[in-house]
């Protein structure tokens, strides 16, 4: 294992599934607008989807270990697209929320190990 992919494909999907969990309450906890609620449900939801979908290896509907790691960096990409977004639109703390939850996200797609099998 080298030092720069620690995290496991297991460990990942908790965390996914930590992060749309947080997606979908922070926006209501902090009273953002109606669209940083919009947007954090349905980004919540597919977060929370890839969370679950990493969970098995084969089997009917799973997603490939190869294509979590696309879909991990398109993730981070768009949650920090969102943020620009909302800081254009004049919504700091919905474009701080955002920024830091895509930042993270980049961290921990970049700190996993995509591979099936644990590392020897």
């Amino acid at each position: 294992m080298t030092l720069g992919r620690l995290i496991s494909i297991d460990t990942r999907a908790g965390i996914l599934v930590m992060v749309g969990t947080l997606l979908l309450t922070a926006p209501f906890a902090l009273g953002l607008s109606a669209a940083a609620i919009a947007a954090g449900v349905a980004i919540g939801v597919v977060t929370t989807g890839l969370g679950l979908a990493g969970t098995a290896f084969n089997g009917r509907g799973t997603v490939p270990v190869a294509a979590h790691q696309a879909y991990d960096q398109g993730l981070a990409i768009g949650l920090l697209l969102s943020s620009g977004v909302f800081a254009l639109a004049g919504e700091p703390a919905a474009a701080a929320l955002f920024a830091a939850i895509g930042m993270f996200q980049a961290i921990i797609g970049g700190l996993t190990r995509y591979t099936a099998t644990p590392a020897a």
